[in-house]
């Protein structure tokens, strides 16, 4: 008979989690991905991925690195509730200070850009989500190692937002419900999840003090750095997009790179599980930390490879499937984006400098892929169109992989 530790049976319980969690998430773009793409036509589903991608900026503002710099405060001080409240309501107030920030910026673009001025309701329906995640806290959670409420709170929102959608969703001008439904439900879930803590946990919220907010805003910034540099070689690539193309073209890049992303997401239930373990483990012994890590970086490089080789040869046959119908040109892109996926061992390697508190050689890291990106992109797009923007990202992949490998040599000493 095996003997489990009550550390692994944490952990298992975890991943259990966080893949059920995970599985909804693609059960739910294989329902809603095909009803968008055929009630709203790829023109519309361009222009809802191009608010999606402008929000997406504003989305990773707000997080400012607090699922893993919160996570990590909320593991070392789990059995201190005085601390706890504190880290809980700093974290909070910084978060809904980001919204307001953003929520200014949004409103110059609408003032300022044409394509978004026009569809000004669209892009502030959108914006609520990013309220949703400021008030959810689902670094919480994982600090605490109770990642079946993070389950439970969004597989009821997500279920609930999948069938109001697929009821009132029903012509090309009802697109504003979609983020209106899905922003809405955020907040809902998030209001929820915090009455939920109060209660669970018996821990009060209290107005944090001026050198707390301070302490927190200091202790993420290179770490949120890092992840907004991210997007300006992710989803800011379909912002720009946005405004130099068609929607319909927009349509076609989007659904692959949403594709591409819903599969890179295969790895996150098991990234976010152990990050709390490895933090406490690199503490205790870090000796036997780095016998381990260089075990899952082997069984993570072969599982990314393995699933590469399988989105690059039924990259047609999973298109037809999400959209239900044949798009030959969004299957030629996600022929490419299953190349990069080969090389996409960044939310791992980050994770190892996040545990070390490298926070500075990761938005090095970052930054570089930044600049190179934002050298390629205008030509990428202007002279080759989404076929270049594709390879443009494989490029950015392929060096964000090569500094990842050089930061994190020690792993292979």
């Amino acid at each position: 008979m095996i003997n489990i530790s009550s550390q692994q049976k944490t952990i298992l319980s975890n991943i259990v989690a966080l893949f059920t969690l995970q599985g909804l998430q693609y059960l739910i773009p294989l329902i809603l991905l095909p009803y968008l793409v055929h009630t709203l036509g790829i023109a519309y589903f361009g222009l809802l991925s191009f608010a999606t991608a402008t929000i997406a900026f504003f989305r990773s503002i707000v997080a400012y690195g607090f699922d893993f710099t919160g996570t990590k405060q909320i593991a070392l001080k789990k059995e201190n509730r005085e601390e706890l409240s504190a880290i809980l309501s700093s974290i909070l107030m910084v978060k809904l200070l980001l919204v307001f920030t953003t929520l200014i910026i949004l409103f110059i673009l609408i003032f300022t850009l044409e394509k978004i001025s026009i569809e000004s309701s669209l892009f502030l329906y959108t914006f609520l989500v990013v309220l949703g995640d400021a008030l959810f806290p689902t670094w919480f959670f994982q600090g605490m190692e109770k990642m079946k409420f993070i389950t439970i709170f969004k597989t009821l929102q997500r279920t609930i937002a999948l069938i109001l959608i697929l009821l009132l969703v029903t012509t090309q001008e009802d697109y504003l419900l979609v983020p209106l439904i899905e922003g809405s439900l955020a907040i809902v879930a998030a209001l929820v999840s915090l009455f939920y803590i109060q209660k669970e946990f018996s821990i009060p919220f209290q107005l944090p003090s001026k050198p707390k907010i301070i302490f927190q805003i200091q202790n993420s910034w290179h770490l949120f750095l890092s992840q907004i540099a991210v997007h300006f070689y992710t989803t800011m690539n379909i912002f720009v997009l946005g405004l130099l193309a068609d929607n319909t073209t927009v349509g076609y890049y989007a659904l692959a790179y949403k594709l591409f992303s819903v599969i890179q997401e295969l790895f996150s239930p098991v990234t976010k599980a152990i990050f709390p373990f490895l933090s406490k483990k690199y503490l205790e012994n870090q000796s036997s930390y780095y016998q381990l890590i260089k075990k899952i970086s082997l069984w993570y490089l072969l599982a990314l490879a393995t699933i590469s080789l399988f989105t690059y040869t039924f990259s047609s046959e999973i298109v037809a499937l999400v959209s239900g119908k044949p798009i030959e040109e969004t299957a030629t892109l996600l022929k490419i984006f299953a190349i990069s996926l080969l090389f996409a061992i960044g939310p791992l390697y980050s994770l190892f400098l996040i545990i070390k508190s490298d926070n500075k050689k990761l938005s090095i890291i970052t930054f570089r892929c930044m600049i190179l990106n934002s050298i390629l992109l205008y030509p990428s797009i202007s002279y080759f169109g989404i076929l270049g923007l594709s390879y443009h990202f494989l490029i950015v992949q392929l060096y964000h992989a090569y500094l990842q490998i050089k930061f994190n040599k020690e792993i292979w000493s």
